[in-house]
């Protein structure tokens, strides 16, 4: 595509108008800031997998024997599946909200 779109004659025609005015760029409520979100992404995924965390924890200091790891992997996988609906959802939110530094938010909460 890059190739075919180098080689080609055609003038470039923007599928919007752009004015040369610069727009101020509105003030970020508190829960789009960077704190309110670390806390919404760590706090759902975690949330999701608390009560079996709490059983492999029990089983390892609590001397029980620790017999379900099928289901400890589908919460794991569980635990994979949050976390990237969690990550794209904040991404989505902060580019809605036309927020201009949004990568540097996205690599705390993205990683």
């Amino acid at each position: 595509g890059g190739i075919a779109g180098k080689d080609s004659k055609a003038e470039f025609q923007a599928p919007c108008r752009t004015t040369k005015c610069t727009r101020d760029i509105p003030p970020l409520p508190w829960y789009r800031k960077t704190l309110p979100q670390m806390a919404m992404a760590g706090l759902l995924p975690f949330s999701a997998i608390y009560i079996e965390i709490y059983y492999l924890f029990a089983s390892v200091w609590g001397h029980r024997i620790y017999t379900t790891y099928v289901i400890l992997f589908i919460v794991f996988i569980i635990l994979l599946i949050i976390t990237a609906f969690i990550t794209v959802a904040l991404t989505y939110f902060q580019l809605a909200a036309e927020d201009h530094g949004w990568w540097w938010r996205y690599v705390v909460l993205g990683s």
